[in-house]
């Protein structure tokens, strides 16, 4: 079997770090490129585009990049955890006397660092620049260099080396929290499993894309990482976590098709995590590639939003979008990549997907007549933003106005309409 081509994406300490634990796994064959500046990454990964199958980096800000350049291609990082976090408070505080209170930290999750703290019993003010995505290594230098300079801090904990470099430059104390060995043995981990299943032939990809809901169901990131890990242990798959409230899941379709019923339910979140349905939104992608089932993944998922927390959308590999998964709903089975709607589309001012949708609605319901109310319903919207959709079909001449009925005795008569797309 050939070994997994991976090119390891980091500063130098990083990689020092990966590549010691590298060596136990025979099946990787690492690609080490060393960056000292973000603006250096594209051209650094650049001449290996084409001689690695994934990627690996050593944190947040060089993954955010990786990502962008291949969207096609999984791509992994190592996180920044409470271990690392304790490491280096440790040394700190061993080494130079230094408390929580005496430092500024950047990146760090703050219910990570909040957890960390809570669980050795440690309460204080903590000095913390959290992003999510990418950012430049001088904001991080001019968050730490302002808190120093004004007394506040003595010392600053960087995730980013080329900020530690810069604030060593300006004479300010600085450390850089590097992966720690059982972290990046577990990336590791998944990423030979990724493999593996990615290259099986007898199983086509999925990858969800799980959103945390957190303003719906209070649970920490750690919590919600852990319910997630539990959650792809179930489906013999690997997850990957892309931000403080994002997570990648990849399984096989069998393993998919098993807990949603062959896609007509949602999957069993509840019972497979511990945590309540309304923790979590979730799009799930089929493909035979991963560039395939990612972006019909996305679509999903954007979908489910819509129709709010709790809510699962799917994509087949027939460029099928179903949503929301959800037994006893008006689910709609949707061909949202038609090339008629794709160019009607732009003529009328209404999405392709929408026009899908309402092409949805007349065959599951066998008739092209409908209310503004009806039209709500299976949208799962307003009844006034079915009405402003129903009227751009009328002037455009593919709505009509076909009769009324009344509902209820004193109600506004209801237009019906009949529509021809």
């Amino acid at each position: 079997m050939s070994k997994i081509r991976l090119g390891v994406l980091g500063a130098d300490d990083s990689l020092a770090v990966i590549e010691e634990v590298a060596r136990e796994f025979g099946e990787i064959n690492m690609r080490p490129v060393v960056y000292w500046e973000e603006v250096e990454i594209k051209e650094r990964m650049h001449p290996l585009e084409n001689e690695v199958d994934m990627w690996l980096c050593s944190g947040q800000v060089p993954y955010s990049v990786a990502k962008e350049l291949y969207p096609d291609r999984p791509v992994f990082y190592t996180r920044h955890s409470g271990e690392g976090l304790y490491k280096v408070l440790l040394f700190l505080s061993h080494e130079q006397g230094l408390r929580v209170s005496d430092l500024s930290f950047d990146t760090l999750s703050p219910d990570s660092v909040n957890q960390f703290l809570a669980s050795v019993g440690i309460a204080c003010q903590v000095h913390l620049k959290h992003y999510t995505g990418a950012i430049h290594s001088d904001e991080l230098v001019n968050f730490h260099r302002s808190l120093w300079e004004q007394g506040l801090t003595k010392a600053a904990v960087t995730c980013l080396r080329s900020a530690q470099l810069k604030l060593k430059k300006l004479g300010i104390p600085a450390t850089h929290i590097t992966p720690t060995a059982s972290e990046v043995r577990q990336v590791l981990d998944a990423i030979v499993k990724t493999h593996d299943l990615l290259v099986s032939r007898n199983a086509q990809v999925v990858v969800q894309f799980v959103q945390r809901c957190s303003e719906n169901a209070i649970v920490t990131e750690p919590d919600f990482d852990a319910a997630i890990h539990r959650y792809a242990r179930c489906l013999h798959g690997t997850k990957q976590q892309v931000n403080a409230s994002s997570w990648m899941v990849y399984t096989t379709r069998g393993a998919m098709e098993e807990i949603t019923d062959n896609f007509r339910t949602r999957p069993r979140f509840r019972q497979l995590t511990g945590l309540p349905d309304e923790a979590a939104c979730g799009g799930i992608g089929v493909g035979s590639t991963v560039s395939e089932a990612l972006g019909r993944a996305r679509l999903a998922l954007s979908q489910a939003q819509w129709h709010g927390p709790g809510s699962w959308g799917c994509t087949l590999e027939t460029n099928t979008l179903i949503a929301p998964l959800e037994e006893g709903h008006k689910t709609l089975a949707l061909e949202y990549a038609r090339e008629d709607f794709q160019h009607l589309s732009g003529e009328i001012a209404l999405s392709s997907l929408t026009l899908s949708k309402i092409a949805g609605i007349i065959a599951k319901r066998k008739s092209s007549r409908i209310t503004v109310n009806e039209l709500a319903e299976y949208f799962n919207i307003l009844p006034r933003s079915a009405r402003r959709i129903l009227l751009r079909l009328e002037e455009n001449g593919l709505a009509t106005v076909v009769g009324e009925e009344t509902a209820y005795q004193r109600g506004r008569p209801r237009k019906i309409y009949d529509i021809q797309i």
